[in-house]
């Protein structure tokens, strides 16, 4: 509990600091989203096949300025696959990221990801839960100023057995 007290406690100084600097520095205003992900993720599990989940997950984030965001995301397994006979699923997984964004003159915006996430597996009728250190890579198609797609590949866990997602989603500022 302590663990999740400190790390809400540092995202928040962190989240709200680089509001104020991106106000005086840029001159805007935060802008916040919403978005939608659907994610196909394979386990890396040492000396065994790989199971494959698909799961759809939810962001809220804010654009503290043109550069950096930070957001949350929460997702729920929709299909699991087998180990030997073993049912594994995903049931849910939580994170929080800090996206660094290359904008530039076409619609297309690239970004890195970097950031900790929870994840909850069942196997075989038991929960197991898994977190650490998350990274990635991806980029934004905006439709238009309020409407972006997404493509993403991160590695949600780099434990020993890897979780990798392959992302297609939406964003919507608000």
């Amino acid at each position: 509990m302590k663990k999740w007290m400190v790390a809400m406690g540092a995202a928040s100084v962190v989240t709200f600091a680089g509001v104020a600097q991106a106000q005086q520095q840029f001159g805007m205003e935060p802008e916040f989203y919403f978005g939608g992900q659907y994610n196909y993720m394979e386990r890396k599990v040492s000396g065994s096949s790989n199971p494959n989940f698909d799961v759809l997950s939810g962001r809220l984030g804010v654009q503290m300025n043109p550069y950096i965001s930070g957001e949350a995301r929460l997702g729920f397994g929709i299909g699991g696959d087998r180990i030997g006979g073993t049912k594994v699923d995903i049931d849910n997984y939580y994170g929080f990221y800090a996206r660094a964004s290359l904008p530039n003159q076409t619609a297309f915006t690239p970004y890195l990801l970097g950031g900790w996430t929870d994840v909850r597996f069942d196997v075989g009728g038991s929960g197991e839960s898994v977190d650490g250190g998350s990274y990635g890579v991806g980029a934004d198609f905006h439709l238009d100023p309020f409407l972006a797609l997404n493509l993403e590949y991160a590695r949600l866990l780099d434990k020993d057995d890897d979780l990798d997602a392959i992302s297609l989603g939406f964003t919507f500022k608000f």
